[in-house]
């Protein structure tokens, strides 16, 4: 599995440190273990993306040299990314070892998923069903309609909602072997504004069924 570790900078004046970053004089061996780091920054801090846990505690004795050089007061962390569950952990938290780790990690996962469509008022995750005809569309999306499955239908592309990646997953597949043939089936977090045209989603739960 490819590692990826990010340290998170947490200053007053985030661009002071990136120039300080850029005025430490590093030599070959300093740079070969730091490897091709990437550097943003947003509001208060300046995070430096590295891939190997090696990398990231060279890249934090960059920074605090930096940080002392220029004089300017910083709160340094160190996060992993979990790729299960799909976001920064702290470094300490290990990576899931065996499938029961995992399960957890995706039931974590889900549930945070889960909370963030009924917050939002729409589904975090959607199945795109694009299908041969625009009679084939129409008719898919009122039999989807008709069980309670809210669904979106855009000519001959139907939109249908889902709560979270493992529901969007069955969802699909369950898609694909009801969908006429020729149709087109792709699963995908969702970045469409129209799903905020629903109402409160009570009625994402269980579509995959």
């Amino acid at each position: 599995m490819h590692d990826e570790f990010r340290l998170r900078v947490q200053v007053q004046k985030p661009k002071e440190l990136l120039k300080a970053l850029k005025d430490v004089d590093l030599d070959a061996g300093a740079q070969r273990e730091l490897g091709r780091l990437a550097v943003t920054h947003e509001e208060g801090h300046v995070f430096l993306y590295a891939e190997s846990l090696s990398a990231a505690e060279r890249a934090r004795a960059v920074v605090e040299q930096a940080l002392a050089a220029a004089d300017i007061e910083g709160q340094i962390s160190l996060w992993r990314w979990h790729p299960v569950e799909e976001r920064w952990e702290d470094a300490s938290v290990a990576l899931p070892v065996d499938e029961a780790a995992e399960a957890a990690e995706r039931a974590r996962r889900d549930a945070q998923e889960d909370a963030e469509s009924l917050a939002g008022g729409y589904p975090q995750w959607e199945v795109r069903v694009s299908l041969p005809t625009h009679h084939d569309a129409r008719a898919f999306a009122e039999r989807l309609e008709s069980e309670g499955i809210p669904v979106r239908r855009r000519w001959r592309h139907l939109f249908v909602g889902a709560n979270d990646e493992d529901e969007a997953s069955a969802l699909a597949e369950r898609l694909r072997s009801e969908a006429p043939a020729g149709s087109e089936i792709v699963a995908d977090g969702n970045g469409m504004l129209y799903w905020r045209e629903l109402h409160p989603l009570a009625a994402f739960g269980g579509i995959a069924n």
